[in-house]
Order: structure tokens, then C-alpha cells, then sequence
């Protein structure tokens, strides 16, 4: 698509497996067997607070050219936008995160310097983020390094992840690339235009990725009720790091580039003044059976609206995660996976908690006010590199979402629905979802939990004669 945004994860060129998480990018994990634990277990990977500002180096070459050589956009220019992207993330008041451009590219194998042009040149220089020795942005002025790497013109860019501390749960390198095909004057079926805020906040996005955020999954109906421009509520609460990019530019519509999940996941990632700020909310998505925790729902927590405004602050003011997104997508088992090699599947993947008090678990910062919380399934398409949350492909879900109300249960009304209202600091628990229509567990095969038979005999009669 014209307005996709991808994250692509080259494998060849990678060595950390990432578990995506619907809120943080990559969680640690215990040591299991012989294996070192990697990271702090249940905690996001991030940058090391410690040691802000993030310094990247910048391709010294320009960053969009046309394919007859024109530059249309030098070195210096390009310089600033990355920097101004950068900076819409270092704005936000209650985040502690900070970048710098630490000068250009390192050379690295065949890249001695200026502008990065080849799939060789480029795969060293990654080669060298991968030791944790640089994070480099790199411009492809005209696209064609990105189709020497074999990926589509659609990219408008993307993120490699590189290198992290296994020990203190820190990332240490990562490399964005930007696709400046997209800026070059020129519109065609095969040599795609965005306009400077479009192209600006795509790459955005990509930078958000550089932090350690992932995918998040806000106001998903814009997908099968698409129009453009999009409907600016709706555009308002679409996080930036929603997987694809479908809408006019968020400034085009008079908003900041930042929506407030994107806002609320940097501030709980790199927390400054968080509990001045934001109160908690959290609790446990469960199966039918009201025991077995279930991975992998799309939990959203939402501002009631104002009816005294003429925004619809539900669709606007709204935060999610994942469930499960701290749990591990891979626990391993030592039954036919034994396959020795890479293949040896005993101990599972590295990155995600083993603490099955985390399976269903989610936890979402949201600032002072009153909100609904619901669940829904992630949406169908959204796989591989547009992935949201630890489970790729999503998990299905029965029906339409369903919203928690105090007195929960799988036979309730899923519309149903009670308010919470949070102070600054606030920590509010227990707000567990038992789905409605689901399967008791994933597995039919595992322990038999709490099932309860819904009331229909004494109910259905006492309906028929209301209807009747």
C-alpha cells in the first residue's frame, strides 16, 4: 500500500529474536536450563537512562535525489528533519529520553565513508550496529539501496533492531532507514510521493521503533471504514505506531504528531514525573472458564467523552496494551521438539517471562479521568513486520469487543460496561475481563478450570414472556 509503514525484520542481518508486545518492543526473560537469563525478567528492554542523550550517526550523504541524480534534499537539510523527528519524542514532558547526532556513519568493512549506497556496504555497517558499535540512519536518496536489499518501493523505511545487553536489559544499538524515493518531487505507480508531514511521521514511527516501542492497535475500524481524509477524532487517538499508515498527516489535521498511547508508552518506558502524571490500571484477561488466562487480546482503556464538547474524547483519548505482553510467545517444550541445532525448541525463545501470573496480565498508564476499559482481538492482518502483541498470527476472538463491568462474568453483557475514574498516582488493580463465547483455554487438552453452564433455562422463559 501507498501509506504503509513496515517494520521489517531482514533476518539474515539480525541476531536478536524480538517478541513483539503491543507497548514495549522486546521484554526480558529467565534463564532457563543452561541457558543465561536474558535481560531482567518481565522487563522491557530500553536505553540506559543513565546514559542519555542516544547518540546516532547520520549518512553523510543527501536524503532524497531523483533518479536522474538531482538532489532535491542535501545532507544538511536531511540532518534537521532526522533531528526534528527525533525531537518528537525528547518533547514529551514526562518522558526521559534523549538523542544527538553523534556525527556521521563509522566506516565498517566496504563502507569507508560517504554516501551508504550498496546492499554491501550496507549490510556491514549493520554488521558493525550488531556489535554494538553504532546506530546509524541511513538516507537512501533514490530507493534503490532498499530494492537491492530486495524489499518492495512501498517502504517508506524501516527499523533494524541491532544489539542489547543481555545482562542489564538495555538496548545498545539500532539502525533506522529512510526512503527517499518518497520525497522527491516526483508521483508515479512506481516511484510513490508523500507530502513532508506524511513522509516525516512514517519515519517517525521507525524511531519509535528505535526506542523500544512496538505496534499499538487504537480505533482499529478505520480499517474497514476508511476514508480520506480520515475523520479527525478518530485520527486523534490512532497511534503513531499504529502498523500501517493509512491518514493524512496528524499536523495536516491539526494535531500533534504524537497520539496520547504514544505519549503515555514513552512516559512508562523512560518515566519522568510519571505518577505526577499518570495513574495505573491493570488486571487479568481470562477464557470463558473465569481461571485460565489467555495472550494476546488487544486491551483499550477510554476517556468517556464530553458530551459538552464537540470531540468525541473516547475516540481521541485512549490507551492500550496487549495481554500477556510480558510473558513470554515461546515457553518451549521438550516433547517432539528436540531437533537439535537451532531447531532445539526444549527451552523455548529467550526474550518474555516465564511467570504464569503474566499470561493474561496487562498494565496501561493513562492520565487523570474517567474511563471504560475493553477488550478486542488484534486485527487479522496485522502479522510478521505490522505484528502487534507476542502472539503472530493474532489470536482470534468471539464477536464484537467486550467491556468490563463490575460484575463480570462469561455470561454477562458484553456492551455492558462501568466507568473507573483515576487520580494522578493512582494505581487502580483487578480490572479482569472473563470473555465472553471463547474456548475455556487454548488447549482442550490442558487442566479443567472453573466451568460454569450460563443461567439460559431460568432466563430464556422469563425473556420469551417480556417479549411475548
Amino acid at each position: 500500500m501507498r501509506r504503509r509503514s513496515f517494520t521489517l525484520a531482514v533476518f539474515f542481518l539480525l541476531c536478536i529474536p524480538f517478541a513483539s508486545a503491543g507497548g514495549p518492543r522486546l521484554v526480558g526473560g529467565p534463564a532457563v536450563g543452561t541457558r543465561p537469563s536474558f535481560g531482567n525478567d518481565g522487563q522491557p528492554f530500553i536505553w540506559n537512562p543513565a546514559r542519555m542523550p542516544i547518540a546516532y550517526r547520520l549518512d553523510p550523504g543527501p536524503m532524497s535525489v531523483t533518479p536522474a541524480g538531482t538532489v532535491i534534499i542535501d545532507q544538511n537539510a536531511g540532518a534537521q528533519r532526522v533531528q526534528s523527528m527525533f525531537g518528537v519524542w525528547q518533547s514529551v514532558a514526562t518522558a526521559n529520553i534523549s538523542f544527538t547526532n553523534g556525527g556521521p556513519i563509522l566506516s565498517a568493512g566496504s563502507y569507508t565513508g560517504g554516501d551508504l549506497q550498496t546492499a554491501k556496504q550496507f549490510n556491514d555497517v549493520i554488521g558493525s550496529c550488531n556489535k554494538g558499535t553504532q546506530s546509524p540512519i541511513i538516507f537512501d536518496g533514490n530507493g534503490s539501496l532498499i530494492s537491492s536489499l530486495g524489499l518492495p518501493p512501498e517502504v517508506i523505511g524501516f527499523n533494524a533492531s541491532c544489539a542489547v545487553d543481555t545482562v542489564n536489559g538495555f538496548i545498545l544499538s539500532s539502525a533506522v532507514v529512510l526512503n527517499g524515493q518518497f520525497q522527491d518531487g516526483i508521483n508515479s505507480s512506481s516511484n510513490y510521493e508523500l507530502d513532508v508531514n506524511q513522509f516525516d511521521e512514517a519515519i517517525t514511527h521507525e524511531l519509535g521503533h528505535f526506542s523500544g516501542l512496538d505496534h499499538s492497535q487504537i480505533n482499529v475500524d478505520i480499517l474497514t471504514n476508511l476514508s480520506f481524509p480520515c475523520e479527525v477524532d478518530t485520527l486523534a487517538g490512532l497511534p503513531l505506531m499504529f502498523p500501517f499508515a493509512l491518514c493524512q498527516a496528524r499536523k495536516a489535521a491539526g494535531l500533534p504528531v504524537l497520539a496520547p498511547d504514544d505519549a503515555a508508552w514513552i512516559s512508562t518506558l523512560y518515566p519522568r514525573n510519571l505518577a505526577a502524571n499518570y495513574a495505573t490500571i491493570s488486571g487479568v484477561i481470562y477464557f470463558n472458564d473465569g481461571v485460565s488466562p489467555m495472550q494476546g487480546a488487544n486491551v483499550i482503556v477510554r476517556l468517556i467523552d464530553d458530551p459538552g464538547t464537540p470531540e468525541d474524547e473516547s475516540r481521541r483519548i485512549a490507551v492500550s496494551v496487549v495481554s500477556g505482553y510480558a510473558y513470554t510467545n515461546n515457553p518451549g517444550q521438550s516433547v517432539t521438539a528436540i531437533l537439535g541445532g537451532i531447531e532445539d525448541n526444549t527451552n523455548g525463545s529467550p526474550p518474555g517471562s516465564r511467570n504464569p501470573a503474566l499470561i493474561g496480565y496487562y498494565k496501561i498508564s493513562v492520565p487523570p479521568g474517567t474511563y471504560t476499559v475493553e477488550v478486542e482481538a488484534i486485527y487479522t492482518a496485522f502479522v510478521a513486520g505490522s505484528s502487534v502483541g507476542p502472539r503472530d498470527p493474532p489470536v482470534a476472538l468471539p464477536g464484537d469487543p467486550e467491556f468490563w463491568n463490575k460484575d463480570e462474568s462469561a455470561f454477562d453483557f458484553p456492551m455492558q460496561r462501568d466507568m473507573i475514574t483515576v487520580t494522578a498516582g493512582e494505581n487502580v488493580t483487578g480490572i479482569d475481563i472473563i470473555l465472553n463465547g471463547s474456548n475455556p483455554r487454548f488447549d482442550q487438552y490442558e487442566d479443567n478450570g472453573k466451568v460454569l453452564d450460563p443461567p439460559i433455562p431460568l432466563l430464556l422463559p422469563i425473556a420469551e414472556e417480556f417479549a411475548g
